[in-house]
């Protein structure tokens, strides 16, 4: 069976994201997350690790602001001065199913697709603004790319005896910055080189999408995640 049309599975991803902040009981974001992460981490794990990395990271930040914004209800625990209510417990868990979610269709899109499809596809099949289809394809080039830049951040770190492991805020803060602070540099200069190399003047060619086997199965399986959350949320 071939690899699914790179425009349905922009369509999917997108589609999935917008279910991720449309629900908001546990259970039908639990229906959307479980499954595209279990997918998507077994596409694109290999090609993706940093966007694993940065979900767990995301955790620890998601609890502080839980915490700060809606720690309200029943009393769950107690950490020493810090009291945490139910309330806390619930917003990290909705949050994170979001993530989950969002992130596993990301990772099937970028286990899937090539990067050098994804112009091509998008904008022949979809009619995207080339901007936009170009900064998609410079991002799933980007991931390899800050691979790389956070195995150099993280030896730099344990040459300076810092932990290993980030999580109090004044680590992920030296892991963070220099990481964004690389990417963006890299984005400013990419941006300048191929306005430089007549990206304006560029003009893509039209054609219909591609429907087969593979993309109507994609499709029904996004319709059964649109349908079945809504079944059980009326239930």
């Amino acid at each position: 069976m071939r690899r699914p049309s790179t425009s349905i599975l922009f369509i999917y991803g997108l589609v999935i994201t917008l279910l991720a902040f449309v629900y908001r009981d546990p259970y039908s974001l639990l229906l959307i997350s479980i499954p595209n992460a279990a997918i998507g981490f077994t596409l694109g794990f290999k090609r993706a690790k940093l966007i694993v990395i940065l979900l767990l990271i995301s955790v620890w930040g998601t609890f502080l602001n839980a915490i700060l914004v809606a720690n309200h209800g029943p009393i769950v625990c107690v950490w020493g001065p810090i009291i945490i209510r139910q309330g806390a417990f619930q917003a990290l868990v909705q949050v994170e199913l979001r993530l989950l979610a969002i992130a596993g269709a990301a990772l099937i899109f970028v286990g899937t697709a090539r990067p050098e499809e994804i112009i091509r596809d998008l904008e022949a099949e979809l009619r995207l603004p080339k901007s936009i289809t170009f900064s998609l394809a410079y991002a799933l080039r980007l991931i390899p790319l800050m691979k790389r830049d956070y195995e150099e951040i993280m030896l730099c770190r344990r040459e300076r005896g810092y932990r290993q492991v980030a999580y109090l805020p004044r680590d992920i803060k030296t892991l963070l910055l220099p990481l964004l602070s690389i990417a963006y540099q890299r984005a400013l200069w990419a941006g300048i080189t191929v306005e430089l190399r007549g990206f304006r003047k560029r003009r893509p060619k039209y054609r219909l999408p591609r429907i087969g086997v593979t993309e109507i199965i994609v499709l029904s399986w996004l319709t059964l995640q649109i349908i079945i959350p809504l079944i059980t949320g009326w239930i």
